[in-house]
């Protein structure tokens, strides 16, 4: 359920598939780029024990400013937390991609009220080329998949799942069974 790689799922389906369409191939982006947010998140969950380390500095005293605003304070800084935590959850998974035995689609989740769903058959497949780069990307095995259709069709980007090398020869190959190849 919350993996980021995962071939042949079992119950799953998602909004527009065809009964008899079948998801070859779940992927969400790795894990690792939870951090930035998962770090965020703990900063922010910190600052209440930071805070009043740094006001002797400010000449300020811990016990001079009222307790209602200091608990007005804590209630604000786990709210923001909280938030950066639950939209961080949110964007990582729902925004997934999908190969399909017809169809390339991609989830793109910008806010609850926001998403933009992109589908490309894989009889437009033309090319796929994955690229990694950096050493988070090398260590972790993950980076991103580019996926170019024909005609007008807008191309697909799968960015930082992982093995994108190993992603962009599966797509290349179900498009390959289109053609005969």
């Amino acid at each position: 359920m919350f993996s980021s790689y995962v071939e042949n799922p079992t119950h799953c389906s998602f909004e527009g598939q065809n009964p008899e369409e079948k998801i070859l191939l779940l992927l969400r982006a790795h894990p690792i780029t939870n951090l930035s947010w998962i770090l965020l998140a703990l900063l922010t969950l910190s600052l209440p024990f930071m805070i009043p380390k740094f006001l002797p500095f400010l000449g300020l005293q811990t016990n001079s400013i009222p307790s209602s605003y200091w608990l007005t304070f804590l209630i604000m800084d786990f709210l923001l937390a909280m938030t950066i935590i639950f939209e961080g959850f949110l964007y990582w998974y729902f925004n997934v991609y999908i190969v399909t035995t017809k169809n390339i689609v991609d989830v793109d989740f910008h806010s609850i009220l926001f998403k933009n769903i992109d589908v490309a058959p894989l009889r437009n497949i033309e090319d796929t080329s994955s690229s990694m780069g950096g050493i988070l990307h090398s260590i972790f095995h993950y980076g991103n998949v580019f996926i170019q259709t024909a005609g007008t069709s807008r191309n697909i980007d799968f960015i930082n799942v992982p093995r994108p090398h190993h992603v962009a020869d599966f797509i290349l190959d179900e498009a390959h069974k289109f053609y005969g190849s």
